[in-house]
């Protein structure tokens, strides 16, 4: 018991990195602390994008299963984090084209903003914090979806699952450089629409435009 204590204990002080290169190696005690590490990220990510718990849970494991079984096709093990959500992301794709082939109108959108505005996320926390002084956080949900689906997607996966402008775009295939075009410009029309609606006076919630 002592020397299996131990044996966690080293690998919960191991990188991403050295956990796959173990799990590459048969090491299925190393991979699941992979999946402990990554299990809950993903998931959030899936959830406030499907608006399912359930669908989200189920979507969680598939990832996670088709991340084991193509282990061994990760050229970069360095880059473990962005192959995960894009097997998510990937997944979560998928499955909204099936929603829309059946006919099915997805919520998805209000209701993952519904979902993410739990949190408080650092470049809108100061648009969060106005609104909901005035009651008003429906209309940043509001706002939020009618962004067009890469801008919207790009905030989210930066300020709600803290990924980097190369992670986004390595998931997103497009450039670092498109995926901060698309958080500004999605940030602004947020702002703008926001002020339209007399919400935010000029200032407010942002740097000056």
């Amino acid at each position: 018991m002592i020397l299996q204590s131990r044996r966690d204990f080293r690998l919960e002080l191991m990188t991403d990195t050295e956990l796959v290169e173990r799990s590459r190696q048969g090491d299925l005690q190393a991979f699941n602390h992979l999946v402990s590490r990554w299990e809950e990220p993903i998931f959030r990510f899936l959830r406030r994008h499907l608006g399912d718990r359930e669908e989200a849970r189920d979507l969680c494991q598939e990832t996670l299963v088709k991340a084991y079984v193509h282990l061994g096709t990760l050229r970069d093990t360095g880059r473990f984090k962005t192959w995960l959500y894009q097997i998510a992301w990937n997944q979560c794709v998928s499955r909204v084209r099936r929603r829309r082939s059946r006919g099915e109108i997805s919520a998805a959108p209000e209701t993952l903003e519904a979902i993410a505005l739990r949190e408080v996320p650092p470049a809108t926390a100061r648009l969060d914090e106005i609104l909901a002084a005035r009651g008003r956080q429906g209309a940043l949900r509001a706002a939020l979806q009618a962004l067009p689906e890469e801008q919207r997607t790009a905030i989210l996966l930066r300020e709600y699952e803290g990924l980097t402008s190369e992670e986004i775009g390595e998931i997103a295939g497009v450039s670092a450089a498109t995926v901060r075009t698309r958080i500004y410009y999605g940030l602004r029309a947020m702002r703008r629409a926001l002020r339209r609606q007399g919400l935010l006076e000029p200032g407010l919630g942002s740097e000056t435009e």
